[in-house]
């Protein structure tokens, strides 16, 4: 695997509003405000109660040359990759968005079986509750920055 020299970390600390609804008439004044990568962690909590139409979009298998299943399999199963105290539950998923320009794009992750694994939920069958969500921060991971 080629080693880019950035380490992702997914932070909690989030711009304002970032999930604010933004209605169309105000679109353009909210425009700046997901230009970087986010992530949202949720718990499976069962099958849903309710039918609706529509069409799944599925995960993608990259974003960006730094952020592909691949990468991110390695960093969840080698390491603590939040800023909060969270221990991962079987069931729980993942999924890390491009930014607001990519509209529809993302990566999705399932812990099971002590592992995460690249995986989805059905939104129309399975009901999933948010824990928690933020901004993905790449760092270099250069320890020794002598010029």
């Amino acid at each position: 695997m080629c080693e880019t020299g950035k380490e992702i970390k997914l932070c909690t600390c989030v711009p304002n509003g970032i999930d604010k609804i933004v209605h169309n008439k105000k679109s353009r004044r909210f425009k700046h405000l997901r230009k970087e990568y986010t992530w949202t962690l949720a718990k499976y909590v069962g099958d849903t109660d309710f039918t609706m139409d529509g069409m799944i979009i599925f995960p993608n298998d990259s974003l960006s040359e730094d952020l592909t299943n691949e990468s991110m399999l390695i960093v969840l199963n080698s390491r603590h990759s939040f800023d909060f105290d969270y221990e991962p539950k079987e069931g729980d998923n993942l999924q890390v968005f491009g930014p607001q320009s990519d509209f529809r794009k993302f990566l999705s992750f399932i812990y099971r079986d002590e592992k995460w694994i690249t995986d989805y939920y059905d939104g129309f069958k399975d009901k999933t509750e948010k824990i928690n969500y933020g901004t993905v921060a790449f760092e270099d991971k250069t320890e020794n920055k002598n010029d």
